[in-house]
């Protein structure tokens, strides 16, 4: 079902003990969260990793996407093959 942050190289993710959820962070500064969680903190963890999309631009504005990914999502397989050029 197309591409999530999960499978970009700018995203990490880590499992929070106790909870079994997991929390999303991005270093091209967007703001990872679950977009049918409408609390916050909560809205900051999901059950899997596909769930947390961005939702907050680096400059602190809604993301207004159109799909999962932000326009400057690389995959893991595309950055090594820059690496290489």
């Amino acid at each position: 079902m197309g591409y999530h942050c999960s499978d970009c190289v700018y995203a990490s993710f880590s499992l929070q003990e106790g909870s079994d959820l997991y929390q999303g962070a991005c270093s091209r500064g967007y703001t990872l969260t679950n977009p049918h969680v409408e609390t916050s903190p909560e809205n900051h963890f999901a059950e899997s990793p596909d769930q947390l999309v961005p939702t907050i631009d680096p400059f602190g504005a809604e993301y207004l996407r159109t799909s999962n990914v932000c326009e400057r999502f690389l995959r893991p397989a595309d950055a090594a093959i820059e690496a290489q050029r």
